[in-house]
């Protein structure tokens, strides 16, 4: 019984083949490490732009106006519903990685969350009425995690 060079061949391109596959998933796998630490990266830098909104003296004079209910003008009502809105929809972008599966639920600030909605946030930004007037804008699943993590539970229930 001689060896086909046939079958040697085939036998080959098979091998090349699982090779091939192992090394293609070898790769999806640290391409989807990769692409979760660039969303864990995306999150921070988000955060961190929001926080340089918040420390302008014209945001902060005017988000710390409307919590103690003073008179503001219209500028000042746009500067603390435009700092809202940035938020509101970090946290929907937020949701929308976690959904992609980029996120666990742990890596989500629920608890900061509850804090700004219920007005005990560290600075005074009118999130929950932003959220009010755009609910029906926002994605779909992100008003309906929100509304049970965040709107039904006081700012106290911080466990994720």
């Amino acid at each position: 019984m001689g060896v086909d060079l046939g079958q040697i061949v085939a036998l080959g391109a098979n091998v090349g083949v699982i090779a091939g596959l192992v090394f293609l998933a070898l790769e999806i796998r640290q391409n989807n490490k990769f692409l979760a630490a660039q969303a864990r990266y995306s999150l921070r830098q988000y955060r961190s732009d929001i926080a340089d909104s918040l420390m302008l003296p014209h945001v902060i004079d005017a988000t710390h106006k409307w919590a103690r209910g003073e008179a503001i003008t219209p500028e000042e009502r746009s500067t603390g519903l435009m700092v809202a809105i940035k938020i509101v929809e970090l946290w929907e972008w937020q949701y929308g990685e976690h959904a992609a599966g980029m996120l666990q639920k742990h890596e989500l600030p629920i608890g900061a969350w509850r804090l700004w909605f219920h007005g005990n946030g560290p600075f005074p930004v009118p999130v929950r009425e932003i959220y009010d007037m755009r609910k029906n804008v926002l994605n779909a699943e992100f008003v309906q995690f929100f509304e049970e993590n965040v709107v039904s539970l006081p700012p106290e229930q911080a466990e994720q």
